[in-house]
């Protein structure tokens, strides 16, 4: 406990008087791919879960996202030079090449009350972006092929165990209401010539938003939580799909209209709860009671309590497959612990002593271990710094690690992925791996450690070449 104290005082300390973070793109590297034509597209909403996860997968395919954002600097901060942004649409000239647009924008729908000034707000938040996006196409020379616009499986309104397909029409609930003026706004693009793509988008499960992390909490602790009944239907989808399925959108011209993203095996809630629970161990069942939530959330708890049972009968029909179909193998891509990244190249300031003896350490620990790992001076690997747009003064402040799963890793997740693979090492990797840990290593490494270093070797070889120069 005291360790934990010392490593969280360290952290505060570290906010306060340390400099930047380096850039979220620095920290976890994204690789440019290669293509003999780009496909520009112009995405909203790429900041957020879903968004930030496509804009990567666009940019490792070799394409080149324009990101449409209110916050240029978190924009900056995820994507760096991968994308270009912009704050208004009016930044893009009217002979703009625009291949395709995806529009993820909108205000969270669960996070406040639904107050009268608050449902103004997620109806404009929607609604006057897609807007804007339909008036971009009306004044482009050359129009974009397709637009891909969410949308949710709120648009079926609360049916009970009644079967849903994109055929079935909405209702006048607010979550219904708010989906179907929502994709109203996205079909006038039709209007113009473009091919228009409605996802209803079900809940999407990912390791790092949506619902399930704090689900997963629970899960760890051996508690499988259903919420009231239990027997309200879950439709949901892998955040991998919703993925695919966009781009099965845009590369495909025959597929337009209202698609469901959810997967074809929806669940009651009762089951969702111990399959996730499940994944960790026996677990202990604590319903979450159903008048209780509703009185704390008000109409919110639709979202919650009155589930539907949707299922992608016009998304399968266009010849999309899903990779995770059943809920099981799902949560298991999602809930188990990664694999273990085996580095296959360590790349390290080798002009820094301390860098280097720290270095020479491990991969005499490697060779011991028959680790067949390549340690080198990140100056040695110009295409490897190159392919992530990283620039050699930037590339010498971190070690990288490029594993064997083609993922390169930097800071604290490269050192770790060292350590594990050593003997000796391995408990403080371990260590540093545990999610009361992590944070604070990863930030202390970040804002404490890596610059201390890298000014401490600039001041050393700053005197070095002053020392070197007085004697000439």
């Amino acid at each position: 406990m005291n360790i934990l104290i010392v490593i969280v005082a360290v952290g505060v300390l570290a906010a306060m008087l340390a400099p930047r973070r380096p850039a979220r793109w620095q920290r976890d590297p994204l690789p440019v791919g290669i293509k003999a034509r780009p496909r520009r597209i112009l995405m909203t909403g790429a900041t957020g879960f879903i968004g930030q996860h496509l804009c990567r997968r666009f940019i490792a395919a070799g394409d080149h996202p324009l990101v449409l954002t209110r916050n240029r600097a978190r924009a900056v901060d995820l994507f760096g030079p991968h994308v270009t942004v912009c704050n208004s649409l009016a930044e893009i000239a009217d002979d703009s090449r625009i291949d395709a647009i995806v529009n993820l924008a909108g205000e969270s729908i669960f996070s406040r009350p639904w107050t009268a000034s608050r449902r103004r707000l997620l109806i404009e938040s929607r609604v006057s972006v897609t807007q804007s996006l339909v008036d971009l196409i009306v004044r482009l020379q050359h129009k974009p092929a397709v637009l891909v616009s969410a949308s949710a499986v709120g648009y079926y309104g609360v049916r009970g165990d009644e079967e849903l397909c994109e055929a079935d029409r909405g209702r006048t609930l607010f979550q219904s209401q708010l989906c179907q003026v929502w994709e109203l706004a996205a079909q006038r693009a039709k209007d113009h010539g473009v091919r228009v793509c409605r996802l209803r988008l079900g809940v999407v499960l990912g390791r790092d938003g949506g619902a399930l992390p704090q689900q997963m909490l629970a899960a760890r602790a051996r508690i499988a939580t259903p919420l009231g009944t239990a027997q309200q239907w879950v439709s949901w989808i892998h955040i991998d799909d919703v993925l695919r399925l966009i781009d099965h959108c845009i590369d495909h011209d025959d597929v337009d209209g209202a698609l469901n993203a959810t997967a074809p095996a929806p669940v009651r809630q009762q089951e969702f709860a111990q399959t996730l629970a499940a994944q960790f161990g026996r677990a202990l069942t604590l319903r979450a009671p159903e008048q209780l939530l509703r009185r704390i959330l008000g109409e919110r708890a639709q979202l919650l309590l009155d589930g539907q049972r949707v299922l992608p009968v016009r998304t399968l029909a266009s010849g999309f497959t899903f990779r995770y179909p059943n809920l099981d193998a799902a949560l298991a891509d999602l809930c188990v612990s990664s694999p273990e990244e085996m580095p296959r190249d360590v790349l390290y300031d080798s002009l820094c002593p301390i860098c280097d003896s720290e270095m020479n350490t491990y991969c005499r620990a490697a060779t011991r271990a028959g680790r067949n790992w390549q340690f080198d001076d990140v100056a040695t690997r110009p295409e490897l710094i190159s392919r992530y747009r990283l620039d050699l003064p930037t590339a010498r402040k971190r070690v990288y690690v490029l594993a064997d799963s083609g993922r390169m890793l930097s800071g604290m997740e490269a050192l770790c992925a060292v350590w594990s693979g050593l003997p000796y090492w391995r408990g403080l990797a371990w260590f540093i791996r545990l999610p009361a840990v992590k944070p604070s290593a990863e930030w202390f490494y970040d804002v404490i450690l890596a610059p201390l270093i890298w000014r401490w070797n600039q001041r050393r070889r700053a005197a070095t070449d002053g020392a070197a120069s007085g004697l000439r």
